[in-house]
């Protein structure tokens, strides 16, 4: 479990991966004919902005106008079901939003996630430790329209990292919006693991992104915006100290400090995809490994 300085990002590495694997790939092509036909799947493969070669998981988020009532645990169908038009807003980007805090039926919109690859404890609900497919994505309640949000497996991204060393993640996601006319905004969350301060304090990152419909219906990197949460932890006697003291033991400037914390890193547990749907009826999430 790592949490890991900002300064310390490298992204944009991933990217050239997947660029570099496509220009790399041997031409088995024998004749004319099947060139062509390689060609134009080359072709759809950069229009629709997706990595070329084929996705390792994909799963659909569906905005509906009514609640679901039916039991969706273990019904594996790679969709979730969101409210169509929700009011669960991140009011403070990169801070403390306890009105999104987990449990008492206001987890509606909020896709909780489990670590697939170790569950090193980094959820309180007891499914994500009998998940059954180790590093996998899977979804385990498709329901988030209820009040106790849905719940999908997904791999450590930097699994075996040390804490504060960086992190290339593993994998990256894409999203495409491929129905409705609205926008939704998805926002990377995770509650304290203990009672800093005197209450476990729900933070969400300022790296949200808000996505649209677009031309075409192309994708975009969202591997930034859904792997980690940037937040900005106060150190000084009035505001975070035992926060600050969790994530970075070594720092001692009293000033605040910006963080990214990775899915799964120390000091957070029960983290989750807040999903603030604003009339997106089908958004699409693509997962590749990086290797």
């Amino acid at each position: 479990m790592r949490v890991t300085p900002t300064k310390s990002l490298g992204l944009l590495a991933l990217s050239a991966v997947f660029l570099t694997a496509a220009c790399d790939m041997p031409n088995p092509v024998a004749n004319p004919g099947d060139e062509a036909v390689a060609a134009g799947q080359a072709a759809l493969a950069k229009g629709n902005n997706f990595p070329a070669g084929p996705h390792d998981y994909k799963v659909n988020i569906i905005g509906v106008a009514h609640d679901k009532s039916a039991d969706m645990d273990n019904n594996n169908g790679r969709r979730i079901f969101v409210r169509l038009e929700s009011d669960n807003e991140v009011t403070s980007p990169g801070g403390k939003n306890n009105h999104l805090k987990k449990g008492g039926g206001n987890d509606q919109n909020h896709i909780y996630l489990c670590n697939s690859t170790n569950d090193e404890g980094d959820s309180t609900d007891d499914r994500c430790a009998a998940y059954g497919n180790p590093d996998d994505w899977g979804v385990i309640d498709a329901n988030a329209t209820d009040g106790d949000g849905a719940l999908l497996a997904v791999p450590d991204p930097c699994a075996g990292d040390d804490i504060l060393d960086g992190c290339t993640p593993r994998y990256a996601v894409y999203a495409r919006a491929r129905a409705g006319h609205g926008s939704a905004t998805i926002t990377t969350c995770g509650e304290e693991e203990q009672a800093f301060d005197g209450e476990q304090d729900t933070w969400c990152g300022s790296n949200g992104i808000t996505l649209y419909p677009t031309k075409g219906r192309k994708a975009t990197d969202v591997t930034e915006n859904l792997l980690h949460m940037t937040i900005v932890v106060d150190d000084s006697d009035d505001a975070d100290p035992e926060l600050a003291a969790c994530i970075d033991p070594n720092d001692d400037d009293d000033a605040p400090d910006e963080y990214d914390v990775y899915l799964f890193d120390r000091c957070f547990q029960d983290y989750f995809w807040n999903y603030d749907n604003n009339g997106l009826k089908n958004l699409e999430l693509r997962f590749y490994w990086a290797d």
